[in-house]
């Protein structure tokens, strides 16, 4: 006899998502800058995930010659490289700020450059994934354009890049996700915008596929994803709790302690970080409507409630520089569940193969 444990171990998810991506698992690893390097991307791709590599945006200490301190092509070149060495029959996707890189330049021209340097299979897009560039990325030429992903925290903007601007899949970000987003009175909850963008292409005839973001951390998560009727799921803070996640050692083991009540979004990080970048000559702000972050908050900036916006605003640069390097991790309100950091690749195989056991689970609560 087989073990049901054996039965499940070789079961496996199908979705749009999946076949289109060539993937095995109906997952994303979401592009998050400052953490989705090279490493992470390829160790996610192992696991079986749609992996992922966000263009380079931070400020660089040693830029190389000729190069802006941010916005780095040549940088996110030497990611790409290290994830093909490591993940060579992997597909591959690039995520873009949108408006960042228009702020670099003043157009589209770092993206569209940086797509023609690195050749990805795919490109994900946010902030603000704007008709005119999807449509940019979808025309160029060559046998095989990447297909695009746009990132979107209210049904409005989904129901613009579905219809007008025609990409291949959407994310739908609920407010509960870590990072950027919307501003909370202008977005959804993960469950009930996921729902509704689901139905939304289910109800549009196009070849479009759906992932739900915000709050998404195992398998569980994951299948109610699917329960919904996406064709998956992003993985963001989970990922950022892992060894080959880029950045701040002591903010990743801040993830492993943290509560879902100690994850808030807010405006009080962009106050601070705008104040930071304004002083500097090639400084990048987050501007409205997406100049909000999930973040962990202490005890102490918890209490002050809606009045931390307002500290935040009145902090000197020197104050917000100081305070941005040791607080506000990055979370989402699944951060609750995450208990260890660990190997990306691992992670991702755990809750990709826990998937069917939840749908089975699921399936025994029915009674005639």
């Amino acid at each position: 006899r087989i073990r049901r444990s054996e039965t499940m171990a070789s079961l496996r998810v199908s979705t749009a998502f999946t076949r289109v991506a060539g993937v095995t698992a109906p997952i994303f690893g979401a592009p998050m800058a400052g953490a989705s390097g090279g490493k992470l991307a390829a160790a996610e791709a192992r696991g079986g995930a749609l992996a992922s590599i966000a263009m380079p945006m931070l400020r660089q200490a040693s830029p190389q010659p000729g190069e802006d301190p941010c916005g780095s092509i040549a940088a996110l070149e030497n990611e790409c490289v290290i994830f093909r060495e490591e993940a060579p029959m992997n597909p591959m996707c690039i995520g873009f700020i949108e408006d960042l890189c228009v702020q670099k330049r003043g157009d589209h021209s770092l993206i569209m450059d940086a797509i023609a340097k690195v050749q990805p299979d795919f490109v994900q897009l946010f902030n603000p994934c704007t008709t005119e560039l999807v449509r940019s990325i979808k025309s160029l030429p060559g046998p095989q354009p990447p297909l695009v992903i746009a990132q979107v925290g209210c049904l409005k903007d989904a129901r613009r890049v579905v219809f007008e601007a025609g990409v291949d899949g959407v994310i739908a970000q609920g407010k509960e996700a870590g990072g950027h987003g919307l501003r909370p009175h202008l977005s959804s909850g993960t469950l009930p915008l996921a729902r509704r963008v689901a139905e939304l292409v289910a109800n549009s005839g196009r070849d479009c596929f759906v992932l739900a973001a915000g709050g998404i951390v195992d398998a569980e998560g994951v299948a109610a994803a699917l329960a919904l009727g996406c064709d998956g799921a992003v993985l963001g803070t989970r990922l950022w709790a892992t060894h080959q996640a880029m950045g701040s050692e002591e903010k990743k083991k801040a993830l492993r302690g943290a509560e879902c009540d100690d994850a808030v979004r807010t405006g009080a990080y962009d106050a601070l970080n705008n104040a930071v970048q304004r002083s500097q000559a090639n400084g990048l702000e987050w501007r409205w409507p997406y100049d909000t972050c999930g973040v962990l908050l202490d005890e102490k900036e918890m209490s002050m409630g809606l009045d931390l916006e307002g500290w935040a605003n009145e902090q000197s640069v020197e104050a917000a520089s100081a305070y941005l390097a040791k607080a506000f991790p990055l979370a989402g309100e699944g951060v609750g569940s995450i208990r260890e950091v660990e190997c990306a690749e691992v992670v991702v195989r755990r809750i990709a193969e826990g998937v069917p056991g939840v749908i089975r689970r699921s399936h025994a609560l029915l009674v005639e």
